[in-house]
């Protein structure tokens, strides 16, 4: 589960701002209507998800492969048309078969048989070859939403990295304030001012280049719904939001539902009916007719019955039996490899959140708040004489960097354990996670059950309320 709470400040946020949650990533959508002309404040996980499932590009091409697919299958149902023929013989001849006098005309209506029962394997081919179009619908609707959640990450990092650059800002000028004072009263040096208005500049330029930064990932997010510009101002999440993580024999356990393998299955399914089909096709098919012959001479008419079917003596589809049973054979060592792929990144991705899980913890319950006081008593100083600007600047560059691997470490936990979700196609942290934080200021409480996996419900009623306003 991907969970995030709101960081409400009042100066972003509307007093009446509602969400809408507990979103679930295996559900379709269709015929749902979004305002995408209509600019909005917060943009949530589960409003994200909702778009991307309406409108990404990469999604569009399914249900007309999928039209495709069931087409195909009707064809495969029709059985071969019947053959009308007419044959005149005796004609233009020579002696007695000069002229029409001698013609004899058959009119005959003939049936190929296919034996076999090819017409069925052929559906059963098409109606797994359509599963199949399903399984890789349902695979690319997992990357397509695991990359909208990776990007909401990536939007919520520049976020959180650009407000503490801004607080940054506010401490490098309130330092080259006490600089300034203490220049004007010969206790600092020039040398020590300028330091001072250099740090400041160089965090406004740090804020400016966050601020570009931010504007690209919001594209880049918006670009997952087709849309080249963002109609949104910020997310809202918090990264420092972390779930339990559970155990790995849990985990593992879950493996067998991972997509992946579960396309295996379709996969077997469908070269199981290929093989059957081209043994099939050995089979030598029959024809039958029956019509009626009239005789010019004599003006009588007789029945004609018809009866062909070609000798299996050197074509009895041999080679497409063989390739059939070879392509069926490979496929479990394609399961068996993807399979250990699968455990390897499961492994490593559960190692990984459990080091940063841990690694946020200490950088925030520990290191942060020890560096933030220090940076503190330091700043006191400085404006009473006690501390030299050096340390002041290594105090606060200590903070910037703790918090900087703080919210890198975050981001990464959120990530990996969309990664762990998305190989096993399974919510790891159970229904979801109520997390309330409550803004004592603007007297706004926000609650978001947002797990990743657990999901496109959320989103689907995110849509239906959009439509309904």
């Amino acid at each position: 589960m991907l969970a995030f709470i709101c960081r409400l400040r009042p100066a972003r946020w509307p007093r009446q701002a509602r969400f809408l949650f507990i979103c679930s990533m295996l559900m379709g959508l269709s015929n749902l209507g979004w305002s995408a002309d209509r600019e909005i404040a917060i943009l949530t996980l589960p409003e994200t998800l909702a778009r991307v499932l309406q409108s990404s590009p990469e999604l569009a091409v399914y249900p007309y492969e999928i039209r495709a697919a069931e087409a195909r299958i009707l064809q495969a149902g029709f059985r071969p048309n019947p053959v009308l023929s007419v044959g005149v013989d005796d004609i233009v001849g020579s002696g007695e078969l000069s002229g029409m006098n001698a013609m004899e005309t058959t009119l005959a209506l003939s049936q190929v048989i296919e034996m076999g029962n090819k017409r069925n394997l052929r559906r059963d081919v098409g109606s797994w070859q359509r599963q199949a179009v399903e399984r890789d619908y349902e695979l690319a609707r997992l990357d397509v939403l695991a990359a909208a959640a990776s990007r909401y990450l990536e939007v919520a990092q520049t976020q959180r990295l650009l407000d503490f650059s801004e607080q940054v800002v506010e401490w490098t000028l309130a330092a080259q304030s006490v600089a300034n004072r203490r220049f004007d009263a010969g206790s600092a040096s020039r040398a020590e001012l300028g330091r001072a208005r250099t740090d400041a500049m160089q965090a406004a330029l740090a804020v400016s280049n966050l601020k570009v930064r931010l504007a690209n990932a919001k594209r880049r997010l918006a670009s997952l719904w087709g849309d080249s510009q963002p109609d949104f101002a910020m997310v809202g999440a918090e990264l420092f939001s972390l779930v339990e993580i559970p155990d790995f024999s849990r985990i593992q356990t879950q493996l067998e539902q991972a997509p992946q393998l579960q396309r295996f299955l379709t996969q077997d399914r469908l070269r199981q009916a290929q093989l059957e089909l081209a043994i099939a096709g050995g089979r030598q098919d029959i024809e039958v007719g029956a019509g009626f012959k009239h005789i010019r001479e004599t003006n009588d008419i007789g029945m004609v019955l018809q009866f062909s079917m070609p000798l299996g003596v050197n074509d009895q589809n041999q080679g497409n039996i063989q390739a059939a049973r070879e392509d069926l054979a490979k496929l479990d060592l394609e399961e068996e490899a993807t399979r250990v792929k699968i455990f390897t990144e499961l492994h490593n991705a559960y190692a990984q959140l459990e080091q940063t899980r841990n690694q946020v913890t200490v950088l925030r319950n520990e290191i942060l708040p020890e560096a933030r006081e220090t940076l503190e008593l330091i700043q006191d100083g400085y404006r009473v004489g006690r501390f030299s600007y050096l340390e002041l600047v290594q105090a606060r560059q200590q903070v910037l960097a703790v918090e900087n691997d703080a919210v890198v470490a975050a981001t990464d936990f959120h990530q990996t354990l969309i990664t762990l979700e998305t190989l096993t196609g399974q919510p790891l942290t159970g229904s979801g996670q109520i997390l309330t934080r409550a803004d004592t200021a603007s007297g706004v409480s926000s609650e978001f059950r947002l797990p990743y996996l657990d999901g496109s419900a959320g989103a689907e009623q995110t849509l239906q309320q959009e439509k309904s306003r």
